[in-house]
């Protein structure tokens, strides 16, 4: 796995651009998903961070009680 470089940061902080790798590890470990989850959040309700945040958590399971 590659290591992050310093002091980078995605060129669009409201965008997920999973056609740039870095980006994609970046956001996954931002928004603490894998990068399938990551996929399928950005088919589903597009690139903006906030909607796909907004899905991830709907997308989790509930946990056990």
């Amino acid at each position: 796995m590659r290591t992050q470089p310093p002091h980078r940061a995605p060129a669009d902080r409201q965008r997920v651009n999973v056609l740039d790798p870095w980006e994609e590890m970046y956001w996954g470990e931002k928004l603490a998903c894998t990068t399938e989850q990551l996929r399928a959040a950005v088919d589903a309700v597009g690139v903006q961070v906030s909607d796909i945040r907004a899905w991830l958590a709907r997308s989790k399971p509930s946990p056990l009680r």
